[in-house]
C-alpha cells in the first residue's frame, strides 16, 4: 500500500482547540495504559542513550504525552539513572503539566513554547524523540526534522505503533469504540467532553478519521531509509525497521540515529 498524506483534522490551524484537546486526551489515555507495546523499541533506545550519554529526552509532537511518559519510565528503569523528559508540541498543552508531573514526579517538564519538530530551539538540549507523530510530517518536513537533529548533533528516534494495513485500520475502528466507553473516566473530567462525544459526536468521528489517515501516512522502513540517504554524510549511526509488538498481532516501525562519539 502506497503512503497517502491525506487530510487530518488535527493538523489544521482552524481546527477547534477544545476538540483537538479532547482527541489528544483520549490518545494519551490509551497510550499510557500499557508499557508492553513499546518494550522492543525501548531496548534499542536505551542502547542509543548509553552511547550518547544523554540525561535528557526531548519529546517532539507530544500531544497529551501518554506514550512518551510510558517510554520515559521504562528508560529510567533500564538505564538505572535519572532521565529528565521535556514534552513539547506545536500546540502545547499547559493543562497537562500536573498530570505529567504526577506520572513522573520530579523529572518531567512541559515546554510552554510552541515547538516545531523541524526547527527545535538550540536551548532544548537532549536526545530527540517522536512518539506516534512522525506521520504528521510530509516527506520534505520529515527530512527537515531529521536534518535539524543531525545539524545540531542530537540523537533522534521515532516510533509509530501502527502501519499501513487493513488490520491497523480495523484496530483504529475498535479503538474509536473504546473512546465511547472511557470518555467519562478521562482526566480532567469535562462536561463538554461528554457533550462532544455523545450528543454531538465530533470527537469520536474526528478521532476515527484521523486515526485511519494516520495509518495511511505512516512511513515504512524503506521510506525512512530513503529519508536518511538524503541527509549529509555525518558519521551518524542509523537503524530502522519493524519490531513485533508483544501480545499483539501487529508491528511497530522505528528509527534511531546517534551522532559519532566526540574524539
Amino acid at each position: 500500500m502506497a503512503r497517502i498524506h491525506a487530510f487530518e483534522f488535527e493538523d489544521q490551524t482552524w481546527f477547534p482547540g477544545v476538540v483537538r484537546e479532547y482527541m489528544t486526551d483520549f490518545l494519551s489515555h490509551m497510550g499510557g495504559w500499557s508499557k508492553i507495546p513499546y518494550q522492543p523499541f525501548v531496548e534499542r533506545l536505551a542502547e542509543a542513550l548509553r552511547r550518547t550519554g544523554d540525561a535528557r529526552v526531548v519529546d517532539l509532537c507530544s500531544g497529551g504525552g501518554g506514550p512518551a511518559l510510558v517510554i520515559a519510565g521504562e528508560l529510567r528503569q533500564r538505564l538505572g539513572r535519572p532521565m529528565e523528559v521535556v514534552l513539547t508540541d506545536l500546540y502545547p498543552r499547559p493543562s497537562r503539566r500536573a498530570h505529567a508531573r504526577s506520572v513522573l514526579p520530579g523529572w518531567v517538564e512541559l515546554e510552554a513554547r510552541p515547538i516545531d519538530a523541524r526547527q527545535v530551539p538550540e536551548d532544548l538540549e537532549g536526545f530527540r524523540l517522536v512518539c506516534n507523530g512522525f506521520h504528521h510530517l510530509k516527506p520534505h518536513e520529515a527530512r527537515a526534522c531529521l536534518l535539524d537533529a543531525v545539524s545540531n548533533r542530537r540523537g533522534v528516534a521515532l516510533v509509530e505503533l501502527t502501519q499501513r494495513s487493513a488490520l491497523a485500520v480495523l484496530q483504529v475502528a475498535i479503538g474509536t469504540l473504546t473512546l465511547l466507553a472511557v470518555s467519562p473516566f478521562i482526566k480532567p473530567f469535562r462536561w463538554t467532553r461528554l457533550l462532544l462525544t455523545y450528543v454531538l459526536p465530533v470527537v469520536p468521528l474526528c478521532t476515527l478519521w484521523d486515526g485511519i489517515v494516520s495509518c495511511l501516512r505512516v512511513y515504512d522502513p524503506e521510506e525512512l531509509e530513503a529519508l536518511v540517504r538524503q541527509l549529509p554524510s555525518s558519521g551518524y549511526r542509523w537503524e530502522y525497521g519493524r519490531l513485533p509488538v508483544p501480545r499483539m498481532p501487529t508491528q511497530l516501525t522505528y528509527l534511531i540515529g546517534t551522532p559519532p562519539a566526540d574524539p
